[in-house]
């Protein structure tokens, strides 16, 4: 059983590849306080490497306690290769410390690229199925915007999920749109995502941007008015229907020309 030793901070270095790519100061100001109080409950796991001692599990608590003014902590040495480091990492990460799903996207894409393992030699490393790898790359090799709104928790990766499904950038931004500003659920966005996929429907025109199809909100709907009678209806019963801008502006103009028909012939108001 490999033994605990104080190493001390300045002999430790942080690694090429750090899976955490945004920790708050919030959180290393939080875990600090801890330390200084109670000092450094688990060991750092570390390994040599040419350059002096590679921490391969405990970053934060590197870091942590630099803050707390430490000039040594716990650490465990084990004898790993590169490879065999980052599984452990994953390990370490995935399970114990969960990264957010962004994280883990770009840390199987480093795995892939630095090992030349496969999704399914990831998904045996760290015990997860091989749809939940592709998954997790196909998010951080997506546009930026549907990584970021999943990053910043806008949504859930269950819709972002969804929304991969969609290959056309410009109609999957216009329904990571509904989701941001509208409430779409998931189970919401499933269907709809179901119903343009089986349309085959092509995008809008890159003449009519998000004016047509953006509804900014600073606080999600629950309902949306109908565009031919303008009652509100549930978020959860709208059905999407795609027309072509040309079609799509006809039929507005059509519903308009009945409205005006029928406010005319409304009889008049009695006194």
């Amino acid at each position: 059983m490999s033994k605990i030793k104080y190493i001390n901070l300045a002999d430790l270095n942080l690694p090429e590849f750090q899976s955490h790519r945004d920790i708050s100061p919030e959180n290393i100001k939080e875990l600090s306080d801890s330390i200084k109080l109670i000092g450094v409950i688990e060991p750092l796991i570390v390994r040599d490497t040419n350059e002096g001692f590679e921490i391969v599990a405990g970053c934060l608590r590197y870091r942590a306690a630099i803050l707390a003014g430490l000039k040594a902590v716990p650490c465990i040495n084990m004898s790993l290769d590169p490879k065999s480091a980052e599984i452990l990492k994953l390990h370490e990460n995935v399970k114990r410390i969960p990264l957010d799903h962004v994280d883990q996207g770009h840390t199987f894409i480093m795995m892939m690229r630095t090992f030349d393992m496969t999704e399914k030699s990831i998904s045996e490393s760290v015990g997860k199925s091989i749809a939940y790898i592709s998954q997790h790359i196909s998010l951080v090799l997506l546009d930026n915007e549907l990584t970021e709104a999943v990053k910043n928790k806008s949504i859930s990766f269950s819709q972002a999920r969804e929304l991969m499904r969609v290959k056309d950038h410009v109609e999957r931004n216009r329904f990571l749109s509904y989701c941001m500003n509208d409430g779409a659920t998931v189970q919401v966005l499933q269907k709809w995502v179901q119903d343009y996929l089986r349309t085959g429907s092509v995008s809008p025109s890159q003449e009519f941007p998000s004016r047509e199809y953006s509804y900014g909100s600073e606080t999600p709907h629950t309902t949306r008015n109908c565009e031919a009678c303008d009652n509100p209806v549930e978020i959860s019963q709208i059905r999407q229907v795609f027309y072509c801008p040309t079609c799509h502006q006809a039929i507005k103009d059509a519903l308009f020309e009945e409205k005006q028909r029928n406010l005319a012939n409304l009889p008049p108001k009695t006194s």
